[in-house]
């Protein structure tokens, strides 16, 4: 079975090429890797994104942090804290 993030918690996500849906439960998000596109549900207490062309799409978070290179997130709700260097996107959809 998948892991899922325990509330309040903290979760990693990595891997190449991975197509997942994960759900928040309130935890603090990692996701690395290459070419990842992670559907994150709930809400998330933060998401971090490093590695290189992951996409994340997240329903709700407070803060947002985002390194490494050519990565894309994208949340629904809300009015996190961003933090975002480099060429990574980070936009509200």
């Amino acid at each position: 079975a998948e892991k899922t993030p325990t509330r309040g918690g903290q979760f990693s996500v990595a891997g190449v090429g991975e197509v997942k849906t994960i759900p928040c439960n309130d935890a603090e998000i990692s996701v690395s890797g290459v070419d990842n596109t992670i559907t994150l549900t709930g809400h998330c207490l933060s998401v971090t994104v490093s590695g290189v062309n992951n996409n994340v799409t997240i329903d709700s978070v407070d803060t947002i942090g985002a390194s490494g290179f050519d990565n894309n997130v994208t949340y629904h709700s809300g009015d996190p804290k961003i933090d975002a260097s480099g060429s990574n996107t980070v936009s509200r959809g």
